[in-house]
């Protein structure tokens, strides 16, 4: 679950990055929750410095930090997962 979470979350960073369609948050996660902790406020910050790009430390860093917050967040229940910070299922 983890490494699909990393990589939706990588891919909607790339996505926006490059001007391309993307949802109100990454697969997999709560939109309700994703715009409250201003995540994507918060990589554009990491990002902001042109050394760090994808594949450098701190970026993988930051998107771990998204991962772990968000699986500390989110129980299953039944077949469905969802959010304990605001109890909305996640699409």
């Amino acid at each position: 679950m983890m490494s699909a979470i990393f990589e939706n979350i990588k891919t909607f960073f790339s996505k926006k990055e490059n001007g391309e369609a993307t949802g109100s948050a990454p697969e997999g996660m709560c939109p309700v929750c994703w715009g409250h902790n201003e995540w994507e406020g918060k990589y554009y910050e990491v990002v902001k410095d042109k050394h760090l790009k994808p594949g450098k430390d701190i970026y993988s860093n930051f998107i771990s930090e998204v991962v772990d917050v968000h699986v500390n967040t989110t129980h299953k229940h039944e077949n469905k997962y969802i959010c304990t910070n605001c109890d909305k299922e996640i699409a």
